[in-house]
């Protein structure tokens, strides 16, 4: 099998470049050739408020290569980068680990955030004010030019893969067919299961966030760094771990150095990770997120036996369930509730952080890649490749 697979090829920390790093691996293991492909420069002559549409002719500018097109058995590439190949012969696979419709329905205005918590609006302009990000308004209107042109390409791929059935949803929602659409969860490197947390569960927990930080106006409130830092504001007497990926490391150390017994750890190296959570089994993991497509750091998190208190986003409404492997929330005031009670209860948090543990060992990255070669097989049983089926090794 050979795939054309749209894709930078530059090895980046977080998004979807670096889960694509993954399933490329994973996919060559497996014996699936893969060929990568990506426009070559920018259009950088558009004005900011086009942004949307350079970006959707800059990855357009790829129909150069349909010269080449049916030396490949599929063509695969996130969201709307295989507009170029929709109506060529070869079937196309468009991956969505989120949608920008996603994005503009649950990012709040700054009279939401008072809405939710007068709290979360102060928060919100200290951030400003500090120099998390200006004060301008982020355009909106390249986000919806993506987002129908992400739709467009759903309905006229071949198959569509997200990673959530909230995901999912938001696609049907929109008018791509249901069955066309396969769910397949986002899977997390070896090393996450070879880390071997410490299972010493403390009297009292600690809290602890990791995930990618905002540094505009636009990602501090969809990762709810103003939720984050009012919870962290709230728990004065527990300790609290930031574990944050940021532009604006300096500032947020700053801000974070004013909050009480809290440790910022900006930067890290993915496999520097597990070494200081498997410190933290049976601590609380906090996701803030206003919308996730899957959030990988939940996954992380559990797999080194930390206690998810979510925000019901991205994969978290398919695999915590309240009072066993973590608790799902809609409010700051929830979130602070249950952490409360939990921080102090050691005999439950025994109990689900080992819950968690066990519910993290679902997302191995070797599943993840079964699921994939699953759809490449369903594909040319459906007569849409010449391709033999295949499957991945035991071991990845």
């Amino acid at each position: 099998m050979k795939i054309l697979y749209i894709h930078q090829g530059r090895n980046k920390k977080t998004g979807a470049h670096f889960m694509n790093d993954i399933v490329i691996k994973g996919l060559k293991r497996a014996g699936v050739e893969t060929d990568n492909v990506y426009p070559e420069q920018d259009l950088g002559y558009f004005p900011p408020l086009l942004s949307g549409i350079r970006n959707i002719l800059f990855f357009f500018s790829l129909i150069e290569r349909k010269k080449h097109i049916n030396s490949y058995d599929i063509i695969q590439g996130t969201t709307y980068t295989p507009i170029a190949f929709l109506h060529a012969s070869v079937p196309v696979i468009s991956m969505f680990g989120s949608t920008c419709y996603g994005f503009l329905k649950h990012v709040p205005t700054f009279k939401g955030l008072d809405k939710e918590h007068h709290e979360l609006a102060k928060i919100f302009s200290e951030l400003r004010d500090r120099g998390i990000f200006s004060n301008l308004v982020p355009p909106i209107q390249p986000i919806r030019d993506v987002s129908r042109i992400e739709i467009h390409v759903a309905k006229n791929s071949k198959k569509v893969i997200v990673t959530s059935e909230h995901v999912k949803s938001e696609l049907i929602k929109n008018g791509v067919p249901a069955e066309k659409i396969v769910v397949v969860w986002n899977g997390i490197e070896n090393f996450w299961f070879r880390a071997k947390p410490k299972k010493t569960v403390k009297d009292k927990a600690s809290i602890v966030y990791l995930g990618r930080m905002g540094e505009t106006s636009f990602t501090v409130k969809l990762k709810g760094i103003n939720r984050m830092v009012y919870i962290l504001k709230a728990f004065e007497g527990l300790a609290k771990i930031v574990i944050g990926l940021t532009e604006k490391a300096n500032i947020y150390t700053q801000i974070f150095s004013g909050i009480p017994k809290t440790i910022f750890h900006p930067n890290l190296k993915r496999r520097q990770i597990p070494k200081i959570l498997k410190k933290h089994y049976g601590d609380i993991l906090i996701n803030t997120s206003r919308y996730e497509g899957f959030c990988l750091s939940l996954i992380e998190g559990m797999s080194q036996g930390l206690i998810p208190i979510s925000f019901p986003v991205g994969v978290a409404p398919e695999i915590i369930k309240n009072g066993q492997n973590g608790f799902l929330v809609n409010s700051v005031r929830q979130m602070a509730y249950k952490i409360s009670k939990l921080a102090q209860d050691k005999e439950k948090r025994v109990a689900m952080a080992q819950a968690a543990f066990e519910t993290a060992r679902i997302f191995r990255a070797d599943k993840m890649i079964q699921k994939y070669l699953d759809v490449y097989n369903s594909i040319k049983d459906e007569g849409g490749s010449s391709a033999d089926s295949i499957v991945v090794p035991e071991a990845i």
